[in-house]
């Protein structure tokens, strides 16, 4: 048998193919997992952050003593229900609280943007809570499934609208 030369021998041999695919195709798998866990943390953070309004906007409906005097103790009391850094939690969220005549006028701008007011109104007012959190992404390429508001960072929304009980 005809002894190959070096470079034929190295063209013929296959040891080491398996690494050079797994290279190729790894960052592809571990981008896929991020962005998994990335989509459950997002699932999780937009649950919490309507559990949290919910919660901080029963004391409002029901003219509780330990409700909201103004819109930074609101964003406060929600950030306490969402856990984490509350400082960061304040810079990142932005809330509305409106009274309105009638559901129907809630209705006309709940899709808007937050800006900032709180009129949680009195007994028998409707009242419309917007909550607007950003959060920021792990994945920056997953930021184009999603309504953007930064190349790094999402919006997560929150809406409640209630009429306040008889409380008084």
């Amino acid at each position: 048998m005809p002894r190959l030369s070096p470079a034929s021998a190295f063209s013929r041999d296959e040891r080491g193919a398996t690494a050079i695919e797994f290279a190729f195709v790894a960052p592809i798998l571990f981008f896929a997992l991020l962005s998994l866990i990335e989509i459950g943390m997002l699932g999780m953070m937009s649950s919490g952050l309507d559990n949290a309004v919910i919660d901080t906007a029963r004391r409002i409906r029901t003219g509780r003593d330990d409700m909201a005097s103004s819109a930074n103790d609101f964003k406060s009391q929600i950030c306490t229900k969402l856990g984490g850094d509350s400082s960061s939690c304040m810079s990142r969220l932005t809330i509305s609280v409106q009274k309105f005549p009638k559901f129907y006028d809630a209705n006309q701008v709940s899709a808007a943007q937050p800006a900032g007011q709180f009129d949680p109104g009195g007994p028998g007012d409707i009242v419309l809570i917007k909550a607007n959190y950003r959060w920021p992404l792990m994945t920056p390429f997953l930021a184009t499934a999603f309504d953007r508001s930064g190349p790094f960072e999402v919006t997560i929304a929150s809406r409640a609208a209630f009429k306040n009980e008889p409380y008084e």
